[in-house]
């Protein structure tokens, strides 16, 4: 099992690193300029990033947290010194494989017009 964030590699019983805290995947996507990682989701809110990696997770979509360490030390929270989902100043960046980053965005959409998520459907 590996670290998507940090590429650690871990025992099969494992189930999340405990640096990037994020769940392992069997397989790591390429390094390098070949990857095909595309930003679709950004926020300066700390609380929101478990709530959005819980949903990717849910749907089977591997992702990768750029900038969450920072948000950790300076959580400044949705409305804080004007720090915005704009792009504007500290924020985290969600990214997905390319193919399944309209999937992810659909998914997400809620939280990116500050709506509460959709309940999973039962089955």
């Amino acid at each position: 099992m590996y670290c998507p964030g940090c590429r650690a590699e871990y025992r099969e019983e494992i189930e999340s690193c405990p640096d990037c805290e994020v769940l392992l995947v069997a397989e790591l996507p390429p390094e390098g300029p070949d990857t095909d990682l595309v930003p679709i989701f950004e926020t300066a809110d700390v609380s929101l990033l478990p709530i959005v990696k819980s949903l990717l997770d849910s749907a089977g979509i591997p992702c990768v947290v750029q900038g969450e360490e920072a948000l950790s030390v300076l959580p400044v929270g949705r409305w804080g010194a004007g720090i915005s989902q704009s792009g504007r100043g500290l924020a985290a960046t969600i990214r997905v494989d390319k193919a399944r980053a309209r999937e992810a965005e659909e998914l997400l959409r809620p939280l990116a017009e500050g709506e509460p998520p959709a309940e999973p459907e039962e089955a």
